[in-house]
């Protein structure tokens, strides 16, 4: 019974990670973003855009992010660079992992504007909707420095983000 499963196990492992590859592709996206959870708790708009590079094993990235429902205003632009792996018929699903760098502008509402380091880890998921569309789920975790802006120390936050976006 031990050697079935053994087995069966290993049939499972080597089917679920031969359907992981690099790109086949190389192209460009353009996306927007937004954090339901944060908009929710702070009662507006927390989203983002971005530009995008995907390579055949890799990403880079540039983009914005706002949320005026902060204290004082909250802006920022960073950039992210990782590896990616498709898996699916025609590449239909991209997953993809980084590091993240950026400056975050807190306060710019008021006379208190000051910027603020960025740095953290990305990892998500793009299901392609068609050869142009697709839509996704990103998870950040970023080590903010922002908070000093408020009183509190900096920390790590977690964030979670719903995007949708075309290739080009």
């Amino acid at each position: 019974m031990k050697k079935i499963i053994t087995i069966a196990l290993l049939a499972i492992g080597m089917t679920a990670s031969a359907q992981l590859q690099f790109g086949q592709k190389e192209y460009f996206t353009g996306s927007v973003y937004v954090d339901p959870s944060a908009s929710i708790k702070e009662g507006g708009i927390n989203a983002g855009a971005e530009i995008e590079l995907v390579s055949y094993f890799g990403y880079v990235k540039a983009g914005v992010q706002t949320f005026d429902s902060l204290e004082g205003g909250y802006f920022d632009i960073s950039g992210a660079l990782g590896l990616n792996l498709t898996s699916g018929l025609f590449e239909q699903f991209r997953y993809y992992g980084g590091i993240r760098l950026g400056v975050i502008n807190r306060g710019y509402k008021d006379s208190g504007s000051q910027p603020y380091p960025l740095f953290g880890f990305e990892s998500g998921i793009d299901y392609n909707v068609s050869e142009k569309y697709f839509v996704g789920l990103r998870g950040t975790a970023d080590y903010r420095e922002d908070f000093l802006y408020s009183g509190a120390s900096p920390e790590y936050r977690l964030s979670g983000f719903i995007r949708a976006g075309f290739k080009f």
